[in-house]
């Protein structure tokens, strides 16, 4: 297993001081992406028993990569998996867009930012599509991340429709990446939602959950909150691209379209999902 070497470290410390605009591109840091990748991967191999494959239906070019979110705001697999992608596909620029009060943080925001995190915004995802990035997105946000554990093997984008705006106003393909087993890690006995609504949160925070969750290491709490995932297994799939081109910019602004080529994702997404909790 790949372990912290002292230039490593140095690269970390650096990029948990250095001021950044999670809006802007360019502040990627390739240097500390290389070097932090392997790590990244290994870790992830020994904790989740990560396996990742597909990555031969990756296309050439701006994609966008739309995946499920699992397990909280501990989303510790994405990185595993971004890893991989940064490992088998050096050639690529990649980014992730994600939520304020991520890329926000005082020091964990900053090294986000630096190996590729953005603010999610659309006009930030079009410039980076337009730069020739990879962009992944998940669609689902708090409410998917939140999911109650009954609903674990669910795909949930709440029928939010701007990732299939995105993907049409920029011509750019869909690529659907399928993660299963990081929801097994915590219990989320409920999700909050009247809490949200009766308290405002939802216009406050941006949030659509307030869970009761059930994990390490507080054992029961009522929030969002990180936590300490069990040491599940973690299985993630690359889906075949969904073309946009062909459709035409205008149809990024006709709903019947916006809504077919989401549930033409979710579907093809929630197929692949029950396929491998089947074989867990």
């Amino acid at each position: 297993m790949a372990t912290l070497d002292p230039k490593l470290i140095a690269l970390i410390r650096d990029a948990l001081r250095r001021p950044v605009d999670p809006e802007k591109l360019g502040q990627t840091n390739p240097e500390l992406n290389a070097a932090l990748a392997p790590v990244v991967l290994a870790a992830a191999k020994r904790w989740y028993r990560l396996e990742v494959d597909g990555v031969e239906r990756v296309p050439d070019g701006p994609a966008l990569v739309v995946g499920n979110h699992e397990s909280g705001m501990t989303f510790l697999e994405a990185l595993g998996w971004g890893a991989t992608c940064v490992l088998d596909r050096p050639q690529e620029q990649w980014h992730s867009l994600a939520h304020d009060g991520i890329v926000g943080l005082p020091a964990l925001g900053r090294l986000l930012v630096q190996i590729g995190a953005l603010r999610a915004d659309p006009d930030v995802a079009d410039a980076a599509l337009a730069s020739g990035a990879k962009l992944a997105v998940f669609p689902g946000g708090n409410l998917e991340a939140f999911r109650a554990w009954h609903r674990r093997d669910e795909v949930d984008f709440g029928g939010r429709t701007g990732f299939v705006k995105v993907a049409i106003r920029n011509g750019v393909p869909i690529v659907p990446v399928v993660f299963h087993g990081g929801h097994n890690g915590v219990f989320i006995l409920r999700e909050g939602r009247r809490f949200v609504r009766w308290t405002h949160l939802d216009r406050l925070l941006r949030v659509d959950t307030w869970p009761l969750m059930i994990g390490l290491p507080f054992g029961i709490w009522f929030g969002p909150m990180f936590h300490l995932p069990l040491p599940v297994k973690v299985r993630v799939r690359w889906l075949d691209p969904i073309p946009t081109a062909h459709l035409g910019r205008a149809a990024a602004d006709d709903p019947e379209v916006l809504r077919r080529v989401h549930d033409e994702v979710l579907a093809k997404m929630q197929s692949a999902k029950l396929e491998l909790a089947a074989g867990r």
